[in-house]
């Protein structure tokens, strides 16, 4: 609606309207930093006011660049999303004012950081970053905003005239700011809504994958349960029955009509209110390709699936007595969020981007009526994981909800873990505040965590209870009396000790996947330590610490934290790089993490001594490393002379008989034939040096050599009876030749791995001493 000529465009501006103008404005606050060109004689002045040289250009001027200042940015940043909404009237530049008028005095003109109109709505919004994350008072700020809010509201009445009644939504937008409860308590109130980083990074994602249709998703929330004009009394031809004992309604609606009522409580956003969370966050690729099918002229013959939230009218018309069946008129729902769509998201955001004349298509509903979340997500998960399309890692995550309450101990105690993860991701300014990688959102450094490595982890060590006797369940050292008390009292737990972390040095847990703190492996071995640590406190005090309450409990184990701290907080990147170079990649990572912090703890508690430290200590013994790789060179020469010497006896050196006739293998003799060929010619040795250990044993258990080599080569490995061939030792000796190989692998030699190497070396020296290859040959003696 233009403004009243009556009331000028100054009430309200400066305001954009044109599309291209808009655009322009966009791709301005798209930028993190402003750009400027200096001449020579002004570069290192500009340096020291915080500009960065980005290029040199060609007529002697530098181009350079400096970050926009933190408030600048996060104002661009909600402006853009509300552009990527497609507002079609938005704020210009960051002066825009609202003229306020006061009784007994003079006007004044009030700055707003972002302002937004639809034909329905009204945006504006207030801006505050901090540089840091910590806490701030906002109390003089929201008392600021709420009383300037009738004032605001007949400024914009006055500007585009009383017939325009907007739903005006007030928003608090906020970066790295951790809100108290007072000041949420506060905005509440005053019907101030609040947006963190968290829900922000989320509306810019759907944004980008929805466009226009992600403007009501983001209304939906903020205007849940209102009315939307335009949508009253909208009715439907449909038929009502029951499916599985509960109450539906089919019929033939738009999307035109749906895009407005429909809402999806995604996995990314987990709104508290709305547990259990169950969807994926929508595919853009899938998105384009249901899009481009529509209008090629494709429809969709399946039904998409919604939960009306609350009940909904029906006039019946008629009944039909053999399939139990209701004809009627069902009266649509006119809030916003009032159907929840629990399958067929990408089919109906996938007319969101097309013209108009798309959006009055016919699309088939199932509509249940007030079903319960539990059993929306189980429709869910039934449609989608028969269809092999849940991805392992939502199952997962949608543990906490399905499983919660559940009488088999393992899901009892993985439905806590992961709701347990899901809560401490949205605990502002807690440790794992948005660091829980979530379906649909991409990872980030800072966003790295997975909820299958911290479940798994959760689980393995105990700290929430474990599984004895096959499914009986035994409390944890975090547990409570039911399971919401476990999931408190573990949240404040786990709180309590990784803040304890992440205090000891900010710099290295905000690095993320670039650093070693916050980090799956690190994370798993943190939560190993804890319960390693609860269990050695128990055992010396013979205190309960179910008995006791979190914040206690991580408060007397916290002495024995002081080595990891101080190491922490006096280290540098290199330096904590160091302390966990030997730590490896993939599964060993979390284990060798956890005792590398378990020898720290130990240099100040002498008698901290939890299982395997032992054995991995001596792993770690360089002593012990040197002689085991010394034992397996040993192993592997001696072998090679035990094979063709045994061969030189049996067949003679001349024309190399002990290698032709002694290897029967023709790709044997071919691999090491071209092996050899890598040397310089001077330097090339015996083609039997080129052998490896596997062909070495192709050569011992061909048929013609077997019974010639055996009572040397044909060791059982221990506990076992033996087999006719006992040669399984080379494979592992092979895999364990490779740790001291390839050092940079980060591979170590595991307790039980030295032992079997001594074992191996032994049994192997003691059959040799017994045996003459002179005597094998003669009641050997090939025919």
């Amino acid at each position: 609606m233009p403004p009243s000529p009556s009331h000028p465009q100054e009430v309200l501006g400066p305001l954009l309207t044109d599309a291209r103008r808009m655009k322009r404005e966009a791709v301005k606050r798209r930028k993190v930093v402003d750009e400027k060109a200096f001449g020579p004689e002004d570069v290192e002045g500009a340096i020291s006011d915080g500009w960065r040289v980005q290029k040199n250009g060609r007529k002697k001027k530098a181009k350079l660049a400096r970050d926009k200042p933190g408030d600048e940015r996060l104002e661009n940043k909600f402006w853009y999303l509300l552009f990527k909404l497609q507002y079609p009237e938005m704020n210009e530049g960051r002066k825009f004012t609202i003229l306020i008028e006061r009784k007994g005095a003079e006007p004044l003109r009030k700055q707003v950081d972002v302002f937004a109109k639809d034909d329905e709505t009204v945006i504006v919004a207030e801006c505050k970053s901090s540089k840091e994350i910590g806490r701030r008072s906002l109390q003089k700020d929201i008392e600021e905003f709420a009383n300037l809010k009738g004032p605001i509201s007949t400024a914009i009445k006055k500007h585009y005239g009383r017939l325009f009644t907007p739903k005006i939504i007030w928003l608090f937008v906020t970066e790295n700011i951790v809100w108290s409860q007072p000041d949420r308590e506060r905005a509440a109130g005053e019907n101030i809504r609040i947006i963190t980083d968290r829900e922000l990074r989320y509306y810019i994602q759907i944004a980008e994958h929805l466009g226009k249709a992600a403007r009501f998703q983001f209304l939906g929330e903020f205007l849940k349960d209102q009315q939307i004009p335009g949508l009253a009394n909208r009715q439907v031809q449909s038929i009502r029955g029951k499916l599985g004992g509960r109450k539906f309604y089919c019929f033939v609606s738009t999307p035109r009509s749906l895009l407005k009522i429909c809402f999806v409580n995604h996995r990314s956003l987990n709104d508290p209110d709305g547990a259990p969370t169950y969807q994926r966050l929508i595919s853009r690729t899938r998105l384009r390709e249901i899009a481009d099918f529509i209008k090629k002229g494709g429809f969709f013959p399946n039904n998409i699936i919604v939960n009306f939230t609350k009940p909904v009218r029906f006039d019946k018309v008629a009944n039909d007595n053999e399939t139990n069946v209701v004809f009627g008129t069902l009266t649509l729902p006119d809030k916003y969020r009032s159907a929840w769509v629990i399958d067929g998201q990408h089919r109906l955001y996938g007319y969101a981007p097309l013209d108009d004349r798309f959006l009055d298509q016919n699309i088939v509903v199932l509509a249940f009526e007030q079903m319960e979340k539990v059993d929306e997500a189980n429709i869910f998960v039934t449609i989608n994981h028969e269809q092999r399309s849940v991805p392992k890692h939502l199952l997962d995550d949608l543990e906490g909800e399905l499983k919660w309450g559940s009488a088999i101990p393992n899901e009892r105690i993985g439905a806590i873990a992961a709701r347990l993860i899901n809560v401490m991701n949205s605990d502002v300014g807690g440790p794992f505040y948005s660091r829980i990688t979530q379906q649909g959102l991409r990872s980030t450094n800072k966003a790295c965590l997975t909820i299958p490595a911290i479940k798994d982890a959760l689980r393995r060590f105990g700290l929430l209870g474990r599984t004895v006797l096959k499914n009986t369940y035994v409390p944890g050292p975090l547990c409570g009396d039911n399971d919401s008390a476990t999931l408190d009292r573990a949240q404040r737990a786990l709180t309590r000790y990784l803040e304890i972390i992440r205090r000891a040095n900010m710099g290295q847990w905000e690095l993320g996947r670039e650093g070693e703190t916050c980090t799956n492996v690190g994370i798993q071995a943190y939560v190993q330590l804890l319960a390693s640590l609860i269990k050695y406190w128990e055992g010396n005090t013979a205190s309960d610490p179910i008995q006791m309450e979190p914040e206690e409990l991580i408060g007397e184990i916290e002495e024995f934290m002081s080595p990891i701290v101080e190491f922490l907080e006096s280290a540098d990147e290199k330096m904590i790089e160091s302390e966990f170079s030997s730590v490896p990649f993939g599964s060993g990572g979390p284990r060798a993490y956890y005792f590398v912090l378990c020898k720290r703890v130990k240099s100040k508690i002498a008698d901290f001594e939890p299982d395997g430290l032992a054995d991995w200590e001596a792993e770690q013994s360089q002593e012990t490393i040197e002689a085991a790789t010394k034992q397996i060179r040993d192993l592997e020469i001696e072998m090679k002379n035990t094979l063709f010497g045994g061969f030189k006896v049996r067949y003679g050196e001349e024309n190399n008989a002990y290698w032709e006739r002694g290897v029967p293998m023709k790709e044997v003799k071919t691999k090491a034939y071209d092996r050899s060929q890598e040397a310089e010619f001077d330097e090339r040795l015996s083609l039997e040096t080129y052998v490896d250990l596997i062909d070495l044993k192709k050569i011992v258990e061909h048929k013609q050599n077997w019974e010639f080599f055996k009572p040397v080569f044909n060791i059982p490995d221990p506990g076992e009876k033996g087999l006719a061939k006992n040669l399984k030792w080379i494979d592992r000796l092979n895999e364990l030749r490779r740790i001291s190989a390839h050092p940079s692998d980060k591979r170590h030699y595991k307790a039980d791995d030295l032992e079997y190497v001594q074992f191996i070396h032994d049994e192997f020296f003691k059959r040799l001493e017994s045996w003459d290859p002179v005597e094998a040959d003669q009641s050997n003696a090939p025919s």
